[in-house]
């Protein structure tokens, strides 16, 4: 994926400069809630400051997406070009829905501490680091700095017990498949003495088989991308993480660490490895299928909404896998769309979940949503339409991003995979309409879960702005649709050498 072909030369300091300000503002808000950190206003203060940071990282993003430029020196390491503007595009959005549920979520829990939203500004600053790796030592570095900082977040309810178990389990998961990731990196490095991306992909293609020591480092590069993404069956963590975390740092979980860490993937596939297409095409479509049809199957079984979204969040995972097994252009650009529309859907739910119940959510049941429509109408109206859009109903985002999912592969000559993703979406109906089912035609119970609860108007805000986009895209889709292939044109040169490598 190459830099922007225009003659303004920048160097790492403007290359990097949303990742620099954003950092400069973690520092900014530290100084802060050193200072000032013990009351309800401080952390509210706190809140503002980061999504100041959030707001000013992403008007230098669009400083350099609309003045094109093309990297100099080190600054070449990091990627200029529309795939990394809209996935940084996508990442801060997230980080700012998540800011904005937390502002009176935390104080609501009792959490005040002063590191929560600076831990919440390195993690996005991780992320955007992974979603421009144009080498596999930025990838890593942008991936450590991300999973510190929410290995912290998801236990940051320290009373709790489940959410310390979480921190647990993600911290020594997330280990584990960091040393997958940075073995694999040693092994491609061993085999072609290069670490960026496409260095690497023009000593693979120099003709003859791709070197035994290469396929083994692609293969760990896998493994330890199927954990990040929670791809069965490196899903085991995602549940109990996703469930005992608070209810924003799940959505955050949820949305920028998935468009990070796919954002990585289908660049690195694409750029670095579209010689050994042969090597990672039946990998990607197995992990698909195994986790399309796991995560269905098991979401099913749930009785509660925050497991269920979490087991929703891997099925939704083999369907972005789908798109990456192509490695084409039209399954990049459909990648960055169905991004978009599950992290419209997520990030709203889980910020109307967190209106429904106390101590994380953990316990909100289908049979507590009964009657919700008849004392929360708004409420209930919003999470149906949340709902719909993760089944991928007609009419909202989420179906234009299926569609186009659907669309890349069948343009490939290959049926098992949207035959297995459609089918799956039926039955991931099994499990989303019963909550509409449950608010609209079920009584109201004598002791609601969510009575004396409402939802904050910062939350109001990020649910009313998101479906808001989800239903507006989902009937004039046309304008995202063309930003998608805009976003992946810059793959068409990769794209040429993966269909001659076939």
């Amino acid at each position: 994926m190459s830099p922007l072909d225009v003659t303004t030369p920048l160097g790492a300091s403007q290359a990097l400069l949303p990742e620099i300000l954003l950092a400069g503002w973690t520092l900014i808000v530290l100084l802060v809630v050193a200072w000032r950190h013990t009351t309800a206003g401080d952390s509210r203060l706190a809140g503002w400051l980061s999504l100041a940071g959030i707001i000013t990282s992403g008007a230098a993003l669009a400083w350099l997406w609309t003045s094109g430029a093309r990297a100099t020196g080190l600054a070449a390491m990091v990627a200029l070009d529309e795939y990394r503007f809209a996935a940084a595009a996508i990442i801060l959005l997230a980080a700012a829905g998540t800011v904005l549920v937390s502002l009176r979520y935390m104080e609501r829990e009792g959490l005040i501490a002063p590191e929560y939203y600076p831990l919440i500004l390195l993690g996005t600053a991780g992320m955007l680091f992974m979603a421009g790796a144009e080498d596999m030592m930025v990838l890593f570095l942008g991936l450590e700095v991300m999973s510190v900082a929410v290995y912290v977040l998801a236990g940051y309810d320290r009373r709790d017990i489940f959410s310390s178990e979480a921190a647990l389990k993600y911290f020594l998961i997330g280990a584990f498949a960091s040393g997958f990731l940075l073995y694999g990196i040693a092994l491609v490095y061993g085999a072609t003495g290069q670490t960026g991306f496409t260095l690497i992909g023009a000593q693979l293609g120099g003709g003859g088989q791709v070197p035994m020591i290469a396929a083994l480092g692609l293969g760990l590069l896998l493994i330890g991308f199927g954990f990040k993404v929670a791809a069965v069956p490196f899903h085991m963590w995602a549940p109990d993480v996703y469930d005992g975390s608070p209810t924003p740092v799940t959505g955050f979980m949820a949305t920028g660490v998935k468009v990070a860490a796919f954002a990585a993937l289908s660049r690195m596939l694409v750029e670095a490895f579209p010689h050994a297409v042969q090597l990672w095409q039946p990998v990607v479509g197995v992990l698909a299928l195994a986790t399309m049809l796991v995560g269905n199957l098991v979401a099913l079984a749930q009785r509660t909404i925050k497991r269920m979204l979490a087991y929703s969040s891997v099925a939704h995972a083999g369907y972005l896998l789908v798109a990456i097994w192509p490695g084409t252009q039209l399954g990049a650009s459909a990648v960055m769309l169905y991004l978009f529309a599950y992290s419209l859907s997520t990030l709203a739910a889980f910020a109307l979940l967190a209106s429904l119940g106390r101590d994380g959510e953990r316990t909100v049941r289908f049979d507590d949503l009964a009657g919700l429509a008849s004392r929360r109408p708004w409420t209930a109206f919003g999470l149906a339409i949340c709902m719909l859009s993760l089944l991928g109903f007609p009419g909202t985002f989420g179906f234009i991003g299926k569609w186009y999912i659907l669309q890349a592969v069948i343009a490939d000559s290959h049926y098992i995979l949207p035959v297995v993703l459609v089918v799956t979406s039926v039955v991931s109906a099994g499990y989303y309409l019963p909550v509409i089912m449950s608010m609209y035609m079920r009584p109201s119970p004598e002791h609601p879960t969510d009575a004396g609860l409402e939802l904050p108007r910062t939350a109001a805000a990020v649910v009313i702005v998101s479906l808001a986009a989800v239903v507006l895209f989902g009937i004039l889709p046309g304008s995202m649709v063309d930003a998608a292939l805009r976003g992946a044109g810059t793959l068409a040169q990769q794209v040429i050498t993966t269909a001659g490598a076939r």
